[in-house]
């Protein structure tokens, strides 16, 4: 009876192991990547898995999704160039989810180089060359994950109804520039602008100036 029991026990143990190491070994795995030789996709993506296309040996992008898709996606390669991006999307219901990615939107102000001022009324450059417009027909809880070497970079979408941008807390790690939201809209990397004077320090800098100002006239009466 003792011998039967261990026999019992040293199974479940090794079972136990066996699927600790398949899992580990599955999660390791990396994903199977999908050449695309052209600069659009369309097709459907598995839920609960990891999907990998690469866009002309050029653009990579990675996806990782809790039910299945239907994706429909275009990369001007030319404008953005060797770039990584990762997604990862969470909702209920199966759903369509559309992208678009390019490097440039004169309408919205993001050309290679120019200025950009956010909500916080903090300025910053566009320098990345990454403007991503997505859109998903069921609500979305996600990540937006950009390789970069901008370790000061933020992520940041554009408010149509106020018509101004808006960065959100974004993560450094590793090489990786990571925001997460539950809504799609138009995003992109915003870097901060080091050569310009936020406007609020610029405001302060007039009020202690005043305030000096001031104090100065006031002891010249006495």
């Amino acid at each position: 009876m003792k011998h039967t029991s261990k026999v019992v026990l040293l199974s479940i143990m090794g079972i136990l192991l066996f699927g600790s190491y398949m899992t580990l070994a599955t999660a390791q795995t990396p994903p199977v990547d999908t050449p695309i030789g052209e600069n659009n996709y369309q097709g459907s993506i598995a839920g609960n898995e990891t999907s990998q296309f690469t866009f002309r040996n050029r653009f990579q992008f990675r996806i990782r999704t809790n039910v299945s898709l239907e994706l429909d996606m275009d990369v001007e390669v030319d404008q953005v160039g060797d770039r990584e991006f990762e997604l990862e999307i969470n909702t209920q219901e199966q759903a369509e989810l559309t992208i678009r990615i390019n490097g440039s939107d004169e309408n919205l102000g993001l050309e290679n180089g120019t200025q950009v001022q956010a909500r916080n009324q903090n300025r910053y450059r566009y320098q990345e060359q990454f403007r991503l417009n997505i859109s998903c027909d069921e609500p979305v809880e996600a990540k937006l994950s950009l390789k970069t070497e901008d370790s000061e970079a933020k992520w940041a979408y554009y408010d149509e109804d106020k018509e101004d941008w808006v960065t959100v807390e974004s993560s450094y790690q590793d090489g990786v520039l990571t925001a997460e939201t539950n809504h799609f809209s138009v995003w992109t990397v915003l870097t901060p602008d080091e050569s310009s004077i936020p406007a609020y320090s610029l405001i302060g800098f007039v009020t202690i100036g005043s305030i000096m100002g001031l104090l100065i006239i006031t002891k010249k009466k006495k």
